[in-house]
């Protein structure tokens, strides 16, 4: 790219424009890629801290009663608490570096040295965010790579919740974070018809009729309809989650919707979100049943997903709920140490090496305050989750049967011909 700027103008002008109007400062400043305008890890994680090689958080279960009804001056009952799942949170040590070498030095490049490590920095820093999305992309039950070993190394990345797959504290099998089968604690004398009932879910797709997704191309009139009243389903079911004690979690801060930059997507939910009625353009007149329930973040990043753009449009979001998952063990940004740039003398070769470390990783406990809504219509290859059955029985299942299909209510959506 090439940047050309008429002096004698700038000198007549003493301003920050060149020739053709075009802000030089603001352009320069501007060359940034765009997490550093809006970090898609904070949209979606927390960010957190662990003081040691590794920490375990458990759930806190408390008790499953506190008191019943007793006859005058008999005994008081004695309740016990139980424990509750447990997940440790663990970080990983990565390095890099770079080399001035003693040429540039010599020649006195230092535009060249300067350069050079903001283009390092930035690199780390948006490789921290492809890291991260990686690991999101890994919540659905199927390990995903981040890097390659013809570039450094591979990091093997699986991302699972604190739960596991039939509600036993001591199995190890854990659900993933998006899953249809998330479990409560299974409580002394529970069986596993009462597990299974209580199942509960993050991971939803949409079943309008005998077709699935939302067609967010011209065909279908009352496409808006129809994402508002799943958005608001959604938010909704997030609202009356229970939690490990299978008691309601209170999951009711404020929500946002996380979505890939689609033009398409970013419309539709913008006006499910903004339309304060229906009138009766492909749907019927009244309330919008997700007006204002949540705010709307769009990222590019997204759109390198599977799970959330399939290379024409968008096809999946998330909803967050930020205040639950800080307060809770949600999806976290863990850092152990961090980034720290040392700068020493190199010999062999002559010049000066900048080497880099950070000790990061992404943990999950609680799945709660955050939820996965796929609206495309081919079945999803990404989704893969162990399920237990009301036998006690554990089996893996895959695409639509790993999620929980949502049907837009029948009366939201009026066909109408236009003649």
């Amino acid at each position: 790219m090439g940047l050309i700027i008429n002096i004698s103008q700038a000198l007549q002008n003493r301003t920050d424009y060149n020739i053709l109007r075009e802000p030089v400062n603001d352009m320069l400043k501007n060359r940034h890629e765009a997490f550093e305008q809006k970090n898609p890890i904070d949209l979606i994680f927390t960010r957190g801290s662990i003081a040691k090689f590794q920490e375990t958080y458990s759930s806190s279960i408390g008790f499953d009663h506190a008191f019943a009804e007793t006859g005058d001056y008999a005994v008081a009952p004695i309740f016990n608490s139980a424990e509750g799942f447990s997940k440790t949170y663990t970080t990983r040590t990565f390095q890099g570096g770079f080399i001035i070498t003693q040429q540039v030095l010599e020649d006195q490049a230092y535009n060249t040295v300067k350069k050079t490590a903001s283009q390092f920095m930035t690199r780390w820093h948006g490789d921290l965010v492809e890291y991260a999305m990686t690991a999101i992309s890994a919540g659905f039950g199927i390990p995903k790579t981040w890097g390659s070993s013809a570039n450094g190394g591979e990091s093997r990345l699986s991302l699972t919740s604190a739960d596991t797959v039939d509600g036993d504290i001591n199995n190890t099998t854990k659900n993933p974070l998006f899953s249809n089968n998330h479990t409560v604690v299974k409580r002394s004398g529970m069986t596993a018809q009462e597990v299974f009932d209580q199942k509960q879910s993050n991971c939803f797709s949409v079943l309008d009729g005998s077709s699935r997704g939302i067609n967010l191309n011209g065909a279908d009139g009352g496409k808006v309809a129809k994402l508002a009243d799943i958005i608001n389903q959604v938010i909704t079911y997030m609202e009356n989650l229970k939690d490990d004690n299978n008691k309601y979690a209170g999951v009711q801060g404020a929500k946002k919707i996380i979505a890939p930059n689609d033009a398409r997507l970013k419309a539709m939910i913008e006006t499910s979100l903004d339309m304060a009625m229906f009138n009766d353009v492909g749907q019927n007149v009244g309330p919008n049943p997700a007006y204002k329930r949540a705010t709307l973040e769009t990222t590019p990043y997204l759109r390198s997903l599977p799970c959330c753009f399939n290379g024409t449009t968008g096809v999946g979001f998330f909803i967050v709920d930020s205040a639950y998952n800080a307060e809770n063990q949600g999806p976290e940004f863990t850092e152990r140490v961090k980034l720290t740039l040392n700068v020493k003398e190199s010999e062999n070769p002559y010049g000066v090496s900048y080497d880099a470390r950070q000790r990061f990783d992404i943990n999950v406990a609680s799945w709660r305050g955050l939820a996965y809504v796929y609206i495309g219509s081919d079945e999803p290859t990404f989704i893969s989750t162990p399920s237990v059955d009301n036998a006690g029985s554990v089996t893996t299942v895959t695409g639509w049967d790993a999620t929980t299909a949502l049907t837009p209510i029948s009366t939201i959506v009026t066909p109408v011909d236009v003649v």
